[in-house]
């Protein structure tokens, strides 16, 4: 089984890779034995940049591409991208596993995450190795009967601790090129691969000034959630960024310390300092894009401030996005960026007079209104509502127009409206943002919260 190439030999090779195919030929594998003789020496090695460690693996792969029915490609695109990939993590698993256990375990993932120092491929590398931890045990599956560690065996008094001792083998990543060389078409392959494009691209046209159009930075419409499940937080945020007042009240927050840290003052809140996202928090959670760092930054200080504030220092996390990305309650949200008390409706016991006073009052004071609709109780339903909106999901309730009846909301996806009969959007986009009658919206939603007084 290969070992993964050490990175100084694997960007050797990528440049030999002449005709820029991102694969290696056995002619130019050849090119480097300069006097002919059929091997690589050290010091023909040595003048490419190969690293010694991987002399006797390049000369068996040039001896097998050289025999008269070999294939011309030593390395094909597959194995060099899987390379690519295994390189990187090889060459910092000390760093990462830091326990020392010979394992990276989900939680030394999940702290790498906010590593400032990787970057790059490096970034997308770990970033993958965060988001598919349990594929990569499975390509070489050496530790799915790992006993509990006797240090932590006192957590099994906690019977609702899930503590897994499991983790990122040397030999897991063996085992991915090997599958990459051998099946280039597994699907577990190809979802790493996928992960790794999309790292490495970590919010592509994002401007990393913190409000690079002043005040007018801070709005609604291109809030895009990431990948955990914070859509409560995020809702309230854009509620909030739609007003003057909660425009003023968000950059008041947010502190720009010039060192690579920000301050973050959540009203009623103790402030919270830390580093500016890393490029791996960048490709995994929300931004507004064009409209700079800020909802960023106000996101990474809500996962930090409810991880420090975790009344069990247990049930801290080493990801602070983990203790936020698995939903809440509604109030939770709004309570965050206001610092107020909250009141909550549940709509199908409210009539539409109550709503229509509550929404004037609340729109009139720029008070940070959301809404959300449940999860179905039918296993059969496919997780939309039957206009087509996303269920177990919370929205920012933006405007309410009492002439005509109507309330405005957005989806913090950034996309996913309402649509018509014909499963299209009603207004003819999809940004998330969209306009429904109230009594539509009444008999769609399940509960709406606003900011109390």
């Amino acid at each position: 089984m290969p070992m993964p190439l050490q990175l100084q030999t694997l960007k050797a090779i990528q440049t030999l890779d002449l005709d820029r195919n991102r694969s290696l030929s056995a002619q130019e594998l050849k090119a480097v034995d300069s006097n002919s003789d059929g091997k690589i020496s050290a010091d023909e090695g040595k003048k490419v940049g190969f690293d010694s460690q991987d002399l006797l693996f390049l000369n068996k792969r040039l001896q097998e591409g050289l025999l008269p029915k070999a294939s011309a490609v030593i390395f094909s695109q597959n194995e060099m991208r899987a390379h690519g990939i295994a390189s990187e993590l090889n060459a910092r698993f000390a760093e990462l596993d830091r326990d020392s256990n010979g394992l990276i375990s989900s939680a030394e993932s999940a702290k790498a995450i906010g590593n400032p120092a990787f970057k790059g491929e490096t970034a997308a590398s770990v970033t993958t190795l965060y988001k598919l931890v349990s594929d990569f045990q499975g390509f070489s599956d050496d530790t799915n009967v790992l006993p509990k560690l006797p240090q932590h065996a006192w957590l099994d008094k906690f019977p609702l601790q899930n503590y897994d001792e499991r983790g990122l083998s040397r030999r897991d990543l063996d085992a991915f090129v090997e599958t990459a060389r051998k099946s280039p078409n597994d699907a577990r392959v190809s979802e790493v691969f996928g992960r790794f494009s999309m790292s490495s691209y970590p919010a592509a046209g994002m401007k990393r000034e913190l409000f690079p159009k002043g005040i007018e930075s801070i709005r609604p419409d291109h809030i895009e959630q990431g990948e955990i499940g914070d859509c409560y937080f995020l809702a309230a945020v854009a509620s909030q960024a739609n007003t003057p007042q909660g425009k003023k009240q968000i950059m008041n927050m947010i502190k720009d310390n010039g060192n690579g840290t920000y301050t973050v003052n959540f009203p009623g809140k103790q402030p919270i300092t830390f580093h500016a996202p890393t490029e791996m928090e960048l490709s995994l959670y929300s931004n507004a894009g064009q409209d700079g760092m800020w909802l960023s930054v106000l996101e990474k200080a809500y996962a930090e401030v409810t991880n420090r504030d975790t009344l069990i220092p247990l049930m801290q996390r080493s990801n602070p996005y983990d203790k936020i990305g698995n939903g809440a309650f509604l109030s939770a949200g709004v309570g965050a960026v206001s610092g107020k008390s909250t009141d909550t409706d549940v709509l199908l016991i409210t009539s539409l007079d109550s709503l229509r006073s509550k929404l004037k009052t609340a729109m009139a004071s720029q008070r940070v209104v959301t809404a959300g609709i449940n999860k179905s109780l039918n296993p059969w339903n496919e997780g939309r509502t039957a206009n087509g909106l996303p269920m177990a999901h919370a929205y920012s309730v933006l405007d309410y127009n009492a002439k005509t009846d109507e309330i405005t909301i957005r989806n913090p996806w950034g996309h996913t409206e309402v649509n018509n009969a014909q499963g299209s959007t009603r207004d003819g986009k999809n940004d998330g943002t969209f306009k429904m009658p109230l009594s539509e919206f009444k008999a769609t939603y399940s509960m709406i919260t606003y900011q109390a007084r």
